[in-house]
């Protein structure tokens, strides 16, 4: 789980696609606020999830997509206390482009990345272009391990067609989504510093400089972007580095603790049951024993 800004690509250098499994709450519980420079359409196939796109929170249930612009700040959470399972299809633009001088790419691809042309970010099955692309989407769910020599070819022409079909629903921007994109500029800054310097002692003040706004339009802003005070959010990011070193760290709790910036382990240990519903020690037994039985591990981002 790579927070915040992903610089890794999806797939590879020369075909920069991939799908991702998710699974709700078997390993996780979610995926935390990031942005990359792929595009992404999340397709929910099984049970109830939360995704948020910005400062938009959307409950999908089964059959619903999401499409994530490139660079877009979302992030992907259990909703209550519901299972679901979801996949995540990404890819770079250059998967589409035929060279320098392309005109698909001036005329549609560029404008979608730039964000003069907005795609539509919702779908449900009322929506006209959802009956459109959901069969070029569930078509696009073959696992890898299962391609045959030619299928590059098929998903290429699959992407170009969603696409061509999701263009016909953009909308041009407007000036205050141009301003709107210049706060979340900012506001990126902050997500930035928290993933580098999570572990050290940050203070509200230390993350308004960061983005030059004051210690009150700080905190506003934040708020409307994650659907959390600062506060809340830094700590919820800290608990998720925590619990991904106790999966995979045989490092002590303690340890663990203090490397994600909590001093004061009694607090910890509370914060995390409050959050995981299990003690760090019980969390660590359980997720390794369900590793060891084999069950499906939840693909990431």
């Amino acid at each position: 789980m790579s927070a915040y800004h992903e610089t890794k690509v999806h797939g590879t250098q020369g075909f920069p696609y991939i799908v991702y499994l998710g699974i709700l709450p078997e390993y996780i519980s979610g995926i935390p606020h990031h942005w990359h420079e792929e595009m992404e359409i999340i397709y929910v196939t099984e049970g109830v999830v939360s995704v948020s796109v910005r400062n938009n929170e959307y409950i999908l249930s089964e059959g619903d997509i999401v499409i994530v612009h490139p660079q877009t700040i979302h992030a992907i959470r259990q909703h209550e206390d519901h299972a679901a399972r979801y996949y995540n299809i990404l890819f770079r633009f250059s998967l589409l482009e035929s060279g320098a001088d392309d005109t698909c790419r001036e005329k549609y691809l560029d404008p979608i990345y730039n964000r003069q042309l907005l795609m539509p970010e919702r779908l449900t099955k009322e929506h006209p272009l959802h009956q459109r692309i959901e069969p070029l989407i569930r078509k696009l769910l073959v696992d890898p391990h299962h391609q045959r020599f030619h299928d590059e070819l098929l998903i290429k022409a699959r992407v170009f067609e969603i696409m061509y079909l999701i263009l016909s629903c953009c909308e041009s921007a407007d000036q205050s989504t141009a301003y709107e994109d210049i706060i979340y500029e900012k506001l990126k800054r902050s997500l930035t510093y928290i993933e580098e310097n999570y572990a050290e002692n940050i203070t509200v003040e230390k993350m308004a400089s960061v983005c030059n706004y004051s210690e009150s339009h700080f905190s506003k802003l934040f708020k409307q972007l994650t659907g959390e005070s600062f506060t809340q959010y830094l700590k919820n990011y800290r608990l998720e580095r925590a619990a991904d070193r106790i999966r995979n760290d045989k490092a002590k709790i303690s340890e663990i603790a203090m490397e994600c910036g909590f001093s004061n382990l009694s607090y910890f240990s509370r914060s995390f049951y409050e959050k995981f519903n299990a003690t760090p020690s019980a969390y660590r037994k359980i997720k390794v024993a369900t590793s060891d039985t084999g069950s499906q591990k939840t693909d990431s981002k």
